[in-house]
């Protein structure tokens, strides 16, 4: 393990992983050095690996972190159901963390939940409503669901937290536009 951790001081987190798992192969429950290893495939992006190994740690230690990892790893690796539990796992442990709901949302949206990442993405306003990217984040999901009135006090809330944002600029011309094609659909019905 000390091996190791000089190994990833002098920047070889091949031979670091190595000499990891080794150590490991001594005692499989050296947590610090599980935790090691799992940041070692994280920083290589050995998604795969790097989930086995904080699906492991998250059964032995139940830290949020643990479960972050998790979900980023599965997440990653394109198992998006997975990654939502774990993200959702952490959140249980720790409900103050904002990032985490963050990341939850984003992985609803890749899995076509919008109405589940909208419940994230308001959580995480409720903690931190100072942040531009969570309302355009907000404004996405509640365009996606047709919220339209929702969308737009949410990039209005862009705007006023940065009024030169042209992201949020685009997305209020891109919510008018939809208005406008669901009032037009709406009349073409009638």
């Amino acid at each position: 393990y000390e091996q190791a951790i000089a190994l990833i001081k002098r920047r070889e987190p091949k031979e670091a992983v190595k000499a990891l798992v080794k150590a490991l192969a001594i005692n499989n429950d050296f947590i610090d050095a599980q935790k090691q290893l799992g940041m070692l495939y994280i920083d290589q992006q050995m998604w795969g690996k790097g989930a086995a190994v904080y699906q492991y740690l998250a059964s032995k230690t139940n830290d949020p972190v643990d479960y972050s990892h998790l979900g980023l790893c599965l997440y990653s690796n394109a198992d998006v159901d997975g990654a939502a539990n774990a993200y959702q796992q952490a959140i249980n442990l720790d409900p103050e963390r904002v990032q985490r709901y963050i990341s939850l949302a984003q992985v609803y949206k890749e899995g076509g939940k919008p109405q589940l990442g909208l419940i994230a993405i308001n959580k995480a306003l409720e903690l931190d409503g100072g942040s531009l990217e969570y309302w355009l984040l907000a404004a996405d999901f509640n365009m996606q669901l047709k919220n339209f009135l929702d969308a737009r006090g949410a990039i209005n809330k862009a705007i006023e937290l940065a009024p030169m944002s042209k992201v949020a600029k685009k997305m209020l011309e891109d919510l008018e536009a939809e208005e406008k094609k669901s009032r037009e659909e709406k009349h073409g019905a009638e």
